[in-house]
């Protein structure tokens, strides 16, 4: 398998450690071009990237600020990229796929930098993004890190609006039954470990950075399908999933983020009775699921409200 047209682009954001063991797995896997991209974490955390990549050749590799990489167009094997500010997953991510779209690159392998990556992995997402000439996603299946048998996420989740929520496909199921289950196909893709096609950036653009985090992947794939591009699950592509390092235990910053960017969505895509309804009902479950913790209520609740409050124009 041809590989050499794809680079990873990892996001890093006060979590160099597991960003470090992502790059490890790749270079297990082979020789995959990886760009880095650090939003603005603390200095400390920065520097481990930093020492890490100063070890290696440097002749082949970047290292660079947001500005000073604007105009970028050669190859690297390995970039780090240290952004002006933290600007949320699709804005971090979108300063990596521009500068990979510039470089040349025919895909684009998004993954959170808590992902460990199995062999075999990338040449099944490409397999699969080529089965089908109008595909311009492909997700891995989510397993547990630390019970890489039991599925997370097969590939991506159904999307219920009128909830402000999503299910995750597949989880908690066992991996060696994979074959045998009857599963429904996807409303969205994860973003967690998924190939973008560089079809998908010149005909739909990048990730829309208002969401800041969540629904950002959804809203893409859904901006894709109005123009025929469609997406697949690699359902060969195995990943191990730990922890997100932005919203670890779900605090305050997760229910704030999530419930924003559900009700940011439902006013962009659906009516407005939809997002009159999906808001009772967020509010409600963010009630039930956070009786002991009056801070994840006020700003799950704020969340809501701000989403409510946005306008698209």
């Amino acid at each position: 398998m041809n590989t050499e047209k794809v680079c990873a682009i990892i996001l890093n954001w006060n979590g160099a450690e597991q960003t470090l063991s992502c790059i490890r797995s790749l270079e297990a896997c082979g020789s995959i071009p990886v760009i880095i991209i650090d939003n603005d974490s603390d200095a400390s955390d920065y520097k481990k990237l930093l020492s890490n990549i100063v070890q290696r050749d440097l002749a082949d590799t970047l290292i660079a600020t947001q500005e000073e990489i604007a105009h970028e167009t050669r190859r690297y094997s390995q970039c780090l990229i240290r952004n002006n500010g933290n600007h949320g997953y699709a804005g971090g991510n979108n300063v990596g796929i521009d500068y990979a779209a510039r470089a040349g690159y025919e895909y684009f392998w998004i993954l959170n930098n808590d992902i460990t990556v199995e062999p075999g992995a990338l040449e099944r997402l490409l397999d699969t993004m080529h089965s089908d000439p109008h595909c311009g996603f492909s997700a891995s299946v989510l397993v547990y890190a630390d019970n890489p048998e039991m599925v997370q996420c097969v590939g991506g989740g159904t999307v219920y609006p009128w909830l402000g929520k999503t299910r995750l496909i597949g989880k908690k199921a066992e991996r060696a039954q994979l074959p045998q289950l009857n599963l429904p196909t996807p409303d969205y893709l994860m973003g967690a470990s998924m190939l973008v096609s560089r079809r998908v950036v010149e005909e739909v653009g990048l990730m829309d950075e208002r969401y800041f985090m969540y629904s950002e992947e959804v809203d893409w794939q859904r901006r894709a399908a109005a123009r025929g591009i469609t997406f697949q699950v690699a359902l060969g592509s195995f990943a191990r999933h730990g922890d997100s390092g932005s919203t670890k235990g779900k605090s305050h910053l997760f229910h704030f983020y999530r419930n924003r960017a559900a009700i940011m969505y439902n006013r962009k895509f659906h009516s407005t009775a939809c997002c009159v309804v999906s808001s009772l009902a967020l509010a409600s479950i963010t009630v039930l699921q956070n009786g002991r913790s009056l801070k994840n209520i006020r700003y799950g609740l704020k969340g809501i409200s701000e989403g409510f409050a946005f306008s698209w124009r």
